[in-house]
């Protein structure tokens, strides 16, 4: 009876990740050729001005105020809701103003990441090589709200004729994983209108979702198999500093994957041994500002990557010679979904993530559920977060299950916030079963 009545007092209760999080507001470099005259958003009240060495040589003015700076100490400023900033340096000099915030949202879980594709049929039958299984389909059209809210410009030249509105988009996708929704899950789409044809990021260093990773069991094997069945992989499995084996391929339009090696028994009855999505991999510019970020959304810094890789593993990831990263592993505080973050340090590419529409081939978007989207919003509002559209009905107009509403990381990489009342509820369940038996 008590069990009875906490799975009630689960499946009914909204989950809230209330934090104080210490958020980077402004973050650029100085440098004599290059003075700064910026704006950027943060909460009326106190924050932080940061700067190395090098104070000395910078002259800064915030919100029409001189600074007097401290060298490789915290200044306190005096933060509006729209701040000016100016400063020339003698030398090159790194700012940083930070802001603690009180934040509360409520994110369950991440629902999946999506990859576009040219050819969907084609790529279906790849990634059902890999092991994947199709878990749902969805509405090849919808509304036009529907599509504003994932950029796509409206009306478009879509008339209608195959369900949905016209002017609306048109395309045909899955929800595809292994091991059911607990294994993880891909939003595999091709869009028709509009069609974006430009192929996927050419490196994995690339600022966005470069790469997502695919846990197996017997990799040695599994690299094999797909590598008979004309998959296309970087190099032959190698290992990481930390001792991971790896090995990095391509899908049919040149997405990255990674698949990574975990412990695990072989499945006899299975060609596969792929058991399951790992981390998605999102690259940022700043990993200070990004970590804070993401630990909006209920992620929280779990393992750090090492600092430095061999040529062998640099080699396995496409590159020339041995690279450098700051980074880590995030997980989240509920559903225990990782991301990985990465600021690319050596080779550094600052080519921005694809822009909206959301439909470039590769991986352009990850959603995350919430149980409160009206209030996730505002609370994101708040802090300055940018969005693509506001709250859209999903996905039947009036008659809708839920809502979603699309918005950008700091550098500009595309997120999604749904809320879906079933599905939360289902997560619920899922939990306290799991708990019954951790």
């Amino acid at each position: 009876m008590i069990r009875m009545f906490t799975l009630l007092a689960l499946c009914c209760s909204t989950a809230v990740n209330a934090q104080e999080i210490d958020l980077t507001r402004y973050v650029g470099t100085v440098d004599q050729s290059n003075p700064l005259n910026v704006s950027f958003s943060a909460v009326p009240g106190s924050g932080r001005l940061l700067i190395g060495d090098g104070a000395d040589a910078v002259t800064l003015e915030l919100n029409g105020t001189d600074i007097a700076l401290t060298e490789n100490a915290p200044t306190p400023v005096s933060l509006q809701a729209t701040n000016t900033l100016r400063a020339t340096s003698q030398q090159t000099v790194r700012i940083r103003i930070k802001q603690v915030a009180d934040i509360e949202l409520h994110v369950l879980s991440r629902v999946h990441f999506n990859t576009n594709v040219s050819d969907f049929e084609a790529a279906r039958a790849f990634y059902g090589t890999l092991g994947f299984e199709t878990l749902s389909g969805f509405p090849d059209a919808n509304t036009v709200a529907m599509a504003e809210a994932i950029g796509v410009t409206a009306p478009t030249e879509y008339d209608g004729s195959q369900g949905g509105e016209a002017g609306g988009y048109l395309l045909h996708g899955e929800l595809i994983g292994v091991g059911g929704f607990s294994g993880g899950v891909i939003d595999l789409i091709e869009f028709t209108i509009p069609r974006n044809d430009e192929p996927p990021y050419d490196a994995v260093n690339h600022l966005g979702m470069a790469r997502a990773v695919m846990h197996s069991v017997d990799l040695q094997a599994d690299y094999a198999r797909l590598s008979a069945a004309g998959v296309k992989f970087v190099s032959s499995p190698a290992r990481r500093s930390d001792g991971t084996l790896f090995a990095l391929f391509t899908d049919l339009d040149g997405t990255f994957y990674e698949l990574a090696e975990i412990p695990g028994e072989r499945d006899a009855d299975s060609d596969s041994q792929i058991v399951g999505l790992g981390h998605l991999n999102i690259n940022v510019s700043d990993f200070e500002r990004s970590a804070a970020w993401y630990q909006m959304l209920g992620y929280e810094i779990t393992r750090s990557l090492p600092a430095e890789e061999s040529g062998a593993a640099a080699a396995a990831m496409g590159f020339s010679a041995p690279y450098r990263i700051n980074g880590a592993i995030l997980t989240h505080v509920e559903d225990g979904s990782t991301i990985e973050l990465v600021e690319w340090l050596s080779p550094r590419d600052t080519r921005p993530p694809y822009p909206i529409p959301v439909n470039h081939l590769g991986i352009h978007r990850t959603a995350f559920s919430t149980t409160d989207i009206e209030a996730d919003v505002a609370a994101l509002k708040a802090q300055g977060v940018k969005f693509v559209s506001e709250i859209t009905p999903c996905c039947d107009g009036p008659d809708s299950w839920g809502s979603i509403v699309s918005f950008y990381d700091p550098d500009g990489t595309i997120v999604e916030l749904v809320e879906q009342p079933i599905m939360n509820a289902v997560f619920r369940v899922m939990r306290f079963f799991s708990n019954l038996f951790d």
